[in-house]
């Protein structure tokens, strides 16, 4: 009897996840609803879903629970061990486990007390991720409780290697970022076909870049653009589009996002770039952008809301630069 309904209020909980899948559109949230299936078949607090990273050296959280953009080394913890290894990990006492990595604990005040790790693989049998499972709730995670992942892992691995895929033929060559044809793809795709919610766009560029170029070579000035690149990919949700428009020029698609929101964004990436430090050879270089936010409007076409977004940034250098105006 107990287990006919463990196996009832498993199929139930499929059910729910897969109505709410079929309407759903986005990346993130679509992520999301199976990361919610995967912790209720198989009682633990939390999930996360991570992804492999090789141009950054990285592995990142593209969906995770109660938690912010978790970013940590390549090889780092038990999520590294298991995708390193391509091996499932369960690890009832992670503290006695000298794999773990306990310092995301510590900066998320969370206290991990057993660990499930499912690398996850795509049509070539590369690892390209992983699902993890957090504290189960009632016991200890078990071979069982792989078995009842095996379902939103591989789904959740197959959308991960679709949206791959597709940036990759968007991709800006230089800097890995998107290029003029995935932002027109994206604008079609998750702001024009939904005006009725707000959402912005953030112009920007890097502030004297041709300097760059002239001083120290034209490698110097690949190499500022990368920096900047990878330090937008490393603050922007999941969601958002971001995406190099041409030479030192940069934009950003938030959707979902008021104007507030997103000049907060903006000033979170001008300071983080100015901080920063570029480091090219035996130089190291200072780099600053400036930035023009600006909220969607609907009554205008994607060239007229570029545009105003492009004054806003107009506007910020005409004020000194190192800045963001909305």
């Amino acid at each position: 009897m107990l287990f006919q309904n463990k196996s009832k209020a498993a199929l139930n909980h499929i059910d729910q996840q897969m109505s709410a899948l079929y309407s759903e559109k986005r990346f993130s949230q679509t992520l999301s609803i199976l990361n919610d299936l995967g912790r209720k078949l198989i009682g633990s607090d939390r999930c996360s879903f991570w992804c492999v990273d090789s141009k950054t050296g990285t592995n990142w959280t593209v969906e995770a629970h109660n938690v912010e953009k978790i970013v940590i080394p390549q090889g780092s913890g038990l999520v590294g061990y298991a995708i390193d290894h391509n091996e499932t990990l369960i690890v009832n006492k992670p503290y006695k486990d000298e794999r773990f990595n306990s310092e995301v604990d510590k900066e998320t005040g969370y206290k991990t007390k057993s660990i499930l790790v499912m690398p996850v693989t795509n049509s070539k049998n590369q690892v390209i991720g992983a699902y993890q499972a957090v504290n189960k709730l009632h016991g200890k995670f078990k071979q069982s409780d792989v078995k009842s992942l095996m379902l939103p892992a591989v789904m959740m691995g197959k959308i991960l290697e679709l949206q791959m895929l597709y940036n990759s033929a968007v991709e800006d060559q230089l800097t890995g970022l998107k290029n003029r044809r995935g932002f027109y793809d994206f604008y079609e795709a998750y702001i024009a076909s939904n005006d009725s919610e707000k959402h912005c766009v953030i112009m920007c560029d890097i502030d004297f870049f041709k300097k760059f170029n002239d001083t120290y070579g034209h490698n110097a000035g690949d190499a500022v653009l990368r920096h900047v690149a990878n330090i937008f990919n490393s603050n922007i949700r999941v969601d958002d589009g971001v995406f190099r428009w041409g030479g030192e020029e940069f934009i950003f698609l938030l959707p979902h996002t008021d104007i507030d929101t997103a000049a907060e964004l903006a000033e979170k990436l001008r300071k983080s770039i100015e901080d920063s430090v570029c480091r090219f050879e035996d130089l190291e270089l200072r780099v600053t952008m400036s930035f023009g936010v600006h909220t969607i409007s609907p009554e205008l076409n994607v060239e007229e809301n570029v545009k105003a977004a492009d004054e806003k940034l107009y506007s910020a250098k005409e004020n000194g630069r190192n800045q963001v105006q909305k």
